[in-house]
């Protein structure tokens, strides 16, 4: 695997005694580099910030920095708001509006770049309104908006007269004026480029979710009513068990009876296996040939079985054994009736 290659800014991290400082410096240096004039004093206050923070001998690779990776400049910010310390007095706000204001008035880039760093110090609006009063001594003006005409034609009025159209603005005001609203108005729609495809992964994720919801609440139906199905099945299971359980010690009662009264009665017993038919029909020694008719089309009819479709393979086998039975015990009866 390839080693792991570093930025600038990364490796003075590294060596940095204390990451805050360095990202807060850089910073600070980004504001110095966004400044409209650039004043000898700036230098040696960044200097002396530098020493502070044990960077005197990396104040050009800061300045470097600053001017051209961005990426840098969203590190170090991360790495302040990770460390930020809520305190009344914010003292890196106030370098970096002493820093901005030094030579007047603000830049355009230094207005957002002030309230970007207010934001990450957690300071509101009105806030960073007073603080900017009490260190630069003024109030805070909106900065200008360089999509509108009127903008460049306020910067031409401010130069000397000698290089200033009073009739018009100059072809190259004019000319800068259009690149800049054309960059902007280029920017504006890569926004609402970005917050519609950020619109549309949010409703596909919401869409994913309800259908996921949907999916769930199905599959939890589905399991109730397998589960209510499985329960009255076996609740009409342990019923047909229990019917059997007194069919059958109804007939052994009534057969215990017959026995005692042809005994009683001195009268032969019937042949064992006319006997083992007659209790299959559920009948006594006494049942003429319409009884057993009778018997069978009941018994025939309950224990068929194309009545139990669909119950198991082993519940059919054993309705089939029992129907061949009450077959098999009329054909006997039958004879001999």
């Amino acid at each position: 695997m390839a080693p792991a290659r570093f930025s600038a800014f990364e490796i003075l991290l590294l060596k940095s005694r204390y990451p805050p400082d360095t990202a807060a410096l850089l910073l600070l240096t980004w504001v110095y580099v966004n400044k409209r004039a650039v004043l000898a004093e700036d230098r040696r206050y960044l200097e002396v910030l530098a020493n502070g923070y044990r960077h005197s001998r990396d104040l050009d690779t800061l300045l470097a920095i600053a001017r051209a990776d961005l990426k840098a400049i969203q590190l170090a910010a991360e790495v302040v708001l990770r460390e930020r310390v809520d305190e009344q007095s914010h003292p890196f706000l106030r370098r970096a509006i002493g820093l901005a204001t030094s030579e007047g008035d603000l830049s355009l880039r230094n207005h957002h770049i002030l309230r970007f760093l207010s934001d990450l110090s957690g300071v509101t609006p009105a806030a960073f309104a007073r603080l900017f009063r009490e260190v630069a001594g003024r109030a805070l003006t909106s900065p200008g908006d360089p999509s509108r005409q009127a903008y460049w034609q306020q910067q031409e009025q401010a130069e000397p007269a000698a290089e200033a159209d009073t009739t018009a603005p100059s072809p190259r005001r004019t000319h800068r004026w259009l690149g800049w609203r054309a960059r902007i108005l280029a920017a504006h729609a890569r926004r609402r480029e970005n917050r519609l495809e950020r619109d549309r992964l949010r409703q596909q994720a919401r869409q994913l979710a309800e259908r996921r919801r949907q999916e769930e609440e199905r599959l939890q139906r589905a399991r109730q009513a397998e589960a209510q199905r499985q329960e009255e099945e076996r609740q009409a299971d342990a019923q047909r068990r229990e019917r059997a359980r007194q069919e059958e010690a109804s007939s052994q009662e009534q057969q215990r009876r017959q026995r005692q009264w042809r005994q009683a009665a001195g009268m032969p017993q019937p042949h064992y296996r006319i006997r083992l038919a007659l209790q299959v029909l559920e009948l006594d020694e006494h049942a003429s040939s319409t009884d057993i008719k009778r018997a069978y089309r009941r018994l025939a009819q309950r224990h068929h079985p194309d009545r139990f479709h669909g119950q198991g393979d082993l519940r059919i086998s054993l309705a089939s054994q029992r129907f061949q039975r009450i077959k098999n015990a009329y054909d006997l009866l039958m004879q001999h009736a």
